[in-house]
């Protein structure tokens, strides 16, 4: 019986740990990318002479909010 409990028990915490680390890899990929991507619009902007607003929603994702307007 305890041999059976402890075969059944392996494969649940090899999934659980899978699981978190594709979620950490997620969240990673997503928070490089999104950096990538602010730089780019950040980059722009100034190069058109424009001024923006920038919002970092979630440091840890880098979720944002981009508004772009002309300087008076």
């Amino acid at each position: 019986m305890k041999k059976r409990l402890h075969t059944s028990i392996t494969p649940s915490f090899i999934l659980a740990g899978l699981l978190v680390l594709m979620i950490i890899t997620l969240v990673f990929v997503q928070r490089h990318l999104n950096t990538i991507q602010i730089e780019s619009i950040v980059e722009q902007a100034d190069q058109r002479g424009l001024g923006y607003e920038l919002v970092i929603h979630e440091p840890i994702t880098n979720s944002y909010s981009f508004r772009a307007f002309e300087q008076k």
